[in-house]
């Protein structure tokens, strides 16, 4: 499963499963994610400590990228 982060316009009700429904931020993302599921995160200013957030997510083998990353 590919779940979406967007900042600017997630919505606390959003389910995450696109980018037009992302969550607001990372860590309700990783809530909802399982092993072996994506988080992308839209290129934006995070009010989050994304780099302990990564390394949660990581840690419970979630994969984190940036959407249109290479």
């Amino acid at each position: 499963m590919t779940w979406y982060v967007n900042p600017d316009t997630g919505l606390p009700d959003n389910d995450g499963r696109g980018v037009e429904t992302a969550f607001r931020n990372l860590s309700r993302a990783i809530e909802a994610a399982s092993a072996g599921d994506t988080v992308l995160l839209v290129p934006a200013a995070y009010d989050e400590d994304l780099p302990k957030l990564v390394a949660r997510a990581r840690n419970r083998e979630i994969a984190v990228g940036v959407l249109g990353g290479h």
